[in-house]
């Protein structure tokens, strides 16, 4: 693979990150009080934000289980204009819900080309306990054909009485290394990112 379409891939794949990313602090900063984790009704939201965009690059499309979208399709536009529009598959995300429809657990695809398939590449674990919420990512191991222990986890704590949410954010080197807290920060004058239980 040349240097030129490597870059163009990361390229892509930033471009639809960043979209998703900025689509979920949008719905994040609507959601209501009531309902501050990341449920079904957010990733509702998120899609429906990035499958509205005009003059978008790329088809995003979704399987349902129910009112939950549990799969959701990200598709490259090729060609247009006076050309035949075709689509190329990109990414794919795979959502678990729990019985109340919080988010427990995302697992992201990439297409692979060579192999004319979807490769997992990581999942993000969703947990809420007391007054925290984390996220934790991990990657898949094409060797042992499973997700290694976590490289990176958020988690968001509720300060009880004071309406401040400290966000902690940890590393891990390796798989065998513990996880090292690298920062701490303390959010106030923002809607809370989850409810208390």
């Amino acid at each position: 693979m040349s240097w030129r379409l490597k870059d163009e891939n990361n390229n892509l794949n930033f471009t639809i990150m960043k979209t998703l990313f900025f689509a979920v602090l949008m719905c994040v900063a609507a959601i209501s009080a009531k309902a501050q984790v990341l449920i079904s009704e957010t990733v509702k939201n998120v899609y429906e934000e990035v499958a509205n965009q005009p003059k978008s690059d790329f088809v995003f499309n979704v399987d349902l289980t129910g009112n939950d979208i549990t799969t959701m399709y990200i598709y490259k536009k090729n060609g247009g204009g006076r050309e035949m529009l075709s689509l190329t598959p990109s990414l794919k995300y795979e959502y678990t819900y729990d019985v109340d429809g919080k988010v427990t657990n995302k697992v992201t695809y990439r297409w692979d080309d060579c192999q004319n398939c979807w490769a997992c590449v990581s999942r993000y674990d969703y947990i809420l306990d007391n007054n925290s919420y984390s996220v934790a990512y991990s990657r898949y191991n094409r060797t042992t054909k499973r997700f290694d222990e976590p490289v990176e986890k958020m988690v968001y704590s509720l300060i009880p009485y004071d309406d401040i949410n400290c966000v902690s954010y940890y590393q891990r080197e390796d798989s065998s290394s513990q996880l090292q807290l690298i920062s701490e920060t303390q959010v106030t004058g923002l809607p809370l990112l989850f409810a208390q239980k």
